[in-house]
């Protein structure tokens, strides 16, 4: 008789584990409203989003998300995508003019309180983006590829992708923003006649998270742009950064 129940028990347990595994976390419906609403420019029909009832429901289900139960991939994946979920959630309901960062005086932007305002509750906790990028995904996961996955719906952001992050493709997808965001002008730029590199200000306001994984900014970046920007790298060329463009990545007035 214990036999038995220690054979059910176990074959309990292994049913649990591949149902477990079967069935992560169901990004699905955010990733078919970024096919919708995102052009290849990673500009954003926030008027479209709003008005379509998906994405309130994905936005329900990342409340009572148990996001401990997920592979470590499935985590990553899971907080890349409510980062950018919550960010596209606050555009809509706050309905900024140009810039997330916009004050009540016209074409002033300064200092903000839409990244910081814990507003949406995520896997049972209240929390900001600021709470996603510095508590979890910069602290937790230790992966500087993660700058060029979230954005912070402005312009000189990485683009919005057109699909979702999911458990099995993460690892690639990181790979491929981040070189596609540093073989754009908005992660570099180069001066020859000056010998100088002009990258993005991320690499400014994030210089640690860089250092820690590759030693210095340069030699984070140097695996990733085109030969010719490469080989400009070799010759150590002055490191500029960017003005950063916080203009709106919206394809029309918010309504």
């Amino acid at each position: 008789m214990k036999m038995r129940m220690t054979l059910l028990l176990t074959s309990m347990l292994v049913v649990f584990c591949l149902v477990h595994e079967a069935y992560p976390f169901d990004h699905s419906s955010f990733d078919l409203i970024l096919k919708e609403y995102v052009d290849d420019r990673g500009l954003v029909d926030y008027n479209g989003i709003a008005r379509d009832r998906r994405f309130s429901e994905y936005m329900k289900s990342l409340e009572s998300a148990k996001v401990d139960e997920l592979s470590p991939d499935g985590r990553l994946a899971f907080w890349i995508n409510a980062y950018n979920a919550v960010t596209i959630d606050k555009v809509i309901k706050k309905k900024p003019k140009k810039s997330v960062r916009e004050t009540l005086i016209p074409s002033l932007w300064t200092s903000t309180k839409f990244f910081s305002t814990r507003e949406h509750v995520v896997a049972g906790e209240r929390v900001s983006q600021d709470d996603i990028e510095h508590e979890i995904l910069r602290k937790k996961f230790k992966d500087p590829r993660i700058h060029f996955a979230i954005v912070c719906a402005s312009r000189g952001c990485p683009p919005l992708p057109r699909s979702a992050y999911t458990e099995e493709n993460v690892q690639a997808r990181l790979e491929e923003e981040t070189r596609r965001y540093l073989n754009s002008e908005r992660g570099i730029r180069i001066d020859r006649a000056e010998n100088t590199v002009y990258v993005s200000k991320i690499f400014d306001w994030f210089r640690e998270d860089f250092v820690e994984e590759s030693g210095s900014v340069i030699d984070f970046i140097h695996p990733y742009p085109e030969e010719e920007i490469a080989a400009f790298l070799d010759q150590k060329p002055k490191v500029e950064f960017l003005d950063y463009d916080w203009a709106l990545n919206a394809k029309e007035p918010l309504k």
